[in-house]
């Protein structure tokens, strides 16, 4: 499966991947930038309570993160909660949840510095929504990355055994090849019945356990 998204480290003056080394698959919302719920910081921008604006916004995420439209997610946000937002409401939310994407959290730049740097081949793998993969596409950080896979992109969402089927084919190595870091146990799960050495994310120094156990470079 061909990567539209495949960043050309080779143009970066990058080392070239060790054919011994496994490649890295690392989540973003909960694992390279903070929290990925992102409900009391809306919630303040849009002035509803948190406990009410939860309900709505997770509802429909799962198909928003498949690929709907934001202009099809936000409004049934909306309806739930007894709103009505314009075309230029709908896209400040929609952009104010994008961005909470677009700056890596502490310890992290490091982390990926240390392997894209040293030559282990890198791969985003995230369910989110088409705004928040533009987001994330757009940032700087994401460029050293020789694949970024959303589920928006797909029409797949983890833990679906065919977005890791997905990331086999593109990257293609065999789910040993493949180590993973992800905040979400269901998705850990999933990873390792196709034989991925997954790994739930507890921090950067977790993290770095596992990297060093495996010969790999880090920080």
């Amino acid at each position: 499966m061909p990567d539209p998204n495949q960043s050309g480290r080779a143009t970066l003056g990058l080392m070239e991947p060790s054919q011994t080394w496994p490649a890295v698959v690392f989540d973003i919302g909960g694992v390279l930038t903070t929290s990925e719920g992102g409900v009391p910081e809306l919630s303040r921008v849009i002035g509803v309570e948190p406990e009410r604006f939860a309900g709505p916004y997770w509802e429909y995420r799962t198909d928003y993160d498949r690929g709907t439209l934001p202009t099809e997610y936000w409004p049934l946000v909306a309806a739930e909660l007894g709103l009505t937002w314009s075309d230029e409401e709908l896209e400040r939310i929609d952009l104010f949840d994008a961005r909470r994407w677009s700056d890596l959290a502490p310890g992290r730049t490091e982390l990926l510095t240390a392997l894209q740097t040293g030559g282990v081949t890198t791969a985003l793998l995230s369910n989110a929504p088409s705004s928040m993969a533009r987001v994330v596409k757009a940032s700087g950080w994401s460029a050293g990355f020789d694949h970024r896979i959303f589920s928006c992109d797909l029409g797949l969402i983890k833990p679906d055994a065919k977005i890791y089927q997905a990331v086999e084919d593109t990257l293609g190595r065999p789910g040993e090849q493949l180590v993973f870091f992800d905040d979400r146990p269901p998705n850990i799960e999933a990873a390792r019945e196709r034989g991925w050495q997954a790994h739930l994310w507890t921090g950067p120094e977790a993290c770095c356990e596992v990297l060093i156990s495996l010969g790999l470079p880090t920080p």
